[in-house]
């Protein structure tokens, strides 16, 4: 959730992309099978910051850790 004095900022497909070292195709089929939070502006997609930051967190915590040993 925004704070009172933040400014939102939103992501283009491309930016996303680059972000996480993947292909803009990649990051499109996700959004299209409801794997990435996004939305449309204009017929273009847009992935809002603090969103994507928080979807990076929850796949970070659901994926098992392996043990080294």
């Amino acid at each position: 959730m925004l704070e009172i004095n933040e400014e939102p900022s939103f992501l283009t497909l491309e930016e996303v992309a680059a972000m996480l070292r993947v292909s803009k195709r990649t990051i499109h089929r996700m959004i299209k099978q409801n794997k990435m939070p996004a939305f449309k502006v204009g017929g273009q997609w847009r992935i809002a910051q603090n969103r994507l930051q928080q979807w990076v967190h929850q796949k970070e915590i659901t994926i098992p850790r392996l043990n080294p040993g």
